[in-house]
């Protein structure tokens, strides 16, 4: 279909009154809900990374507890050696001895190394601008950490993470949208200090049922590339709090990474407090954290779905969209480590953004909570 250059322009207003009318003018992100979903995944890996290494929770490696003493009166290989034979009951009376004392066990060194395996599911409910969108999430990752890197106890942390969210949304328009994402995260520890570094990719497949129009939308991907700092001080009482601040840039592109259509850049800082506890002999971890951010600069265009055949595609500048509203997260959670190896942990958690500028500051709201799993070695 050709269309003049009259008939473009008014297929231009008539996508751009579409889009208006339906309040798809959206963050220059792919996903917003899906991208902050994975992002929290990732913290509470983070999280129960540094906590174990920071309190010194490392798991013993296997082995036998030896004896140690001097080379001249014992040989560290063989607890029966002193006695110059493989008799056990010679060993006990070398320990009952009035003169010569067995030496204390020696405790077995810490590991080089510490593995992971996550799964994690999530269920987020967001509000906006007259729609609702409900957004199911499943993630599964892989952490593997190495201790001592430029000294003997700080650690090199990376985690790989594969998820898929299917979301619904309703309200002026109906749509159904699946986005798998992947990403990568590389941290490194030392003592309170900490920071991370994640890349995420992902890809999103929009259906739009609405208006009495019935189309696809057009498919849409996205990379963004997260950095934080904190430190961890520890208080009385087994409590603990740890400030963060952080960046995160997002870039918007057509399918499969084609033509960029739009970035944004959001600054965060906040905190999470916490503490530790036994329970009928588990080890219970409560936490609450909190965060202000605000997307300080955002800009790009969106493409009109759901137009009839000749109109879907057209691109839409969204223009003055270069400030938000101050935004905040906030989040209560409970870890529980069952044994050496395995702990789970459930996690409600909730957002708000006063919404862009070019929208009067629409309020935006998202609340769920998550469920992880997680088994180390």
């Amino acid at each position: 279909m050709v269309i003049s250059g009259r008939s473009a322009k008014a297929s231009l207003a008539a996508t751009a009154g579409f889009v208006a009318l339906c309040g798809c003018v959206a963050p220059a992100s792919a996903g917003p809900i899906e991208d902050q979903i994975i992002r929290n995944v990732i913290q509470n890996i983070l999280q129960n990374v540094r906590d174990q290494i920071q309190s010194r929770k490392v798991l013993p490696a296997p082995g036998m507890l030896r004896f140690s003493a001097e080379e001249s009166e014992f040989d560290n290989r063989n607890p029966f050696a002193a006695q110059g034979s493989d008799n056990p009951f010679a060993a006990l009376a070398y320990a009952k001895s009035p003169v010569l004392k067995a030496p204390p066990m020696a405790v077995a060194p810490a590991p080089l190394w510490i593995y992971g395996v996550n799964a994690v599911g999530s269920e987020d409910l967001s509000r906006s601008f007259g729609t609702v969108s409900s957004t199911s999430t499943g993630t599964g990752a892989f952490d593997v950490t190495k201790i001592g890197i430029f000294t003997a106890s700080d650690a090199l942390t990376f985690v790989a993470t594969g998820s898929d969210s299917w979301s619904h949304t309703s309200g002026f328009t109906f749509s159904d949208s699946n986005t798998p994402s992947g990403s990568g995260t590389l941290a490194y520890t030392n003592g309170g200090f900490s920071t991370d570094f994640t890349v995420t990719a992902s890809w999103t497949r929009t259906t739009l049922i609405g208006l009495g129009i019935v189309g696809t939308v057009p498919d849409t991907s996205s990379l963004s590339y997260t950095d934080n700092v904190q430190y961890k001080y520890d208080l009385p009482y087994s409590v603990f709090i740890e400030p963060t601040v952080g960046v995160t840039y997002t870039e918007l592109y057509t399918a499969n990474f084609g033509m960029k259509t739009g970035d944004s850049t959001e600054v965060h800082g906040g905190a999470r407090i916490g503490t530790q506890m036994k329970w009928m002999g588990f080890v219970v971890e409560p936490q609450i954290s909190g965060a202000v951010f605000k997307v300080v600069d955002q800009s790009g265009i969106v493409a009109a779905p759901g137009l009839p055949p000749g109109f879907g595609g057209v691109p839409v500048a969204v223009a003055g969209v270069t400030e938000t509203g101050l935004g905040g997260r906030g989040s209560a959670k409970v870890n529980v480590i069952w044994t050496d190896h395995f702990s789970s942990y459930f996690e409600g958690h909730g957002s708000g953004v006063a919404g862009t500028k070019t929208q009067g500051f629409v309020a935006t709201q998202t609340i769920g909570g998550s469920v992880g799993l997680r088994y180390t070695w």
